[in-house]
Formats: C-alpha cells, structure tokens, sequence
C-alpha cells in the first residue's frame, strides 16, 4: 500500500529530523564552551522546522488517529510533543545532558511515528528503521 501524501511529506520531514538528531550526536562537545552555538542550532532548527510540522501533524494526524479510535497514539504522540518542546525551551540554559536528551527523545519521537503511527494509519507505511543504528 502507498502512503497518502500527507504522510510523505511528513516522513521527508522526519528525515530532516533525524539528519538534525545525527547532527547534535556529532557535536555534542566534551568542551563546554561551544554549548551555546550548538544549542542555538536546536533551538533555531526547532521554531522554523519541528514547531511547525507538530502543528501540522496535531491537525492531521491526531485527528485520524482520534478517529481510528488509537488513544493510545495520541497521548504519545502529545507526550512527545510536548517533552520536545520543554527540552527545546531548556537550550535557553544549555546543558550537554540537554543536548543529547533532546537528540534521543527526537529520534526515539521519529522512530514512534514512522514505526507505529504511520503503521496505525496506513498498515505497510511504516519505515521500519532502528532507531538504535542511528
């Protein structure tokens, strides 16, 4: 079964998603100093990009789901959401543990939507990827 294009530019948004998990893993310093640039870097990616695609997938993706009968999906879906936000709004006083907690809560959220959600949705959608290999 293909997916519904809504899904497919979602999914090639999750892609940027992971491209910027990999990114912060990679530039996680041992130094410190360097902690404010990259933390700006999240902060900045996460306003112009995944605000904006959380937005896009409470209006249509929460509702399927809702009506799929998934509750279960939606309360993880906003769960994440939401820790995703609260970890972005923590850069403002960034913290290498910051760092990477928002990277793995990001690529566990990807991995959730890709493997599960999409699954829900549109059974044989999903990526299958391990997020663990990332």
């Amino acid at each position: 079964m293909s997916r519904s294009p809504r899904l497919i530019h979602l999914s090639h948004e999750h892609a940027s998603a992971l491209k910027l998990a990999l990114a912060v893993r990679a530039l996680t310093p041992d130094d410190p100093s360097s902690l404010p640039a990259i933390a700006a870097r999240i902060r900045e990616t996460f306003e112009r990009e995944l605000s904006v695609h959380f937005q896009e997938e409470e209006h249509h993706v929460v509702p399927r789901l809702e009506a799929a009968g998934r509750h279960d999906l939606v309360e993880r879906t906003r769960l994440d959401h939401d820790r995703l936000r609260e970890l972005a709004d923590q850069l403002s006083q960034p913290t290498v543990e910051g760092v990477r907690a928002f990277a793995t809560a990001l690529t566990a959220h990807v991995a959730f939507e890709e493997n599960i959600v999409w699954e829900a949705l549109e059974p044989g959608a999903g990526m299958s990827f391990d997020p663990e290999a990332i």
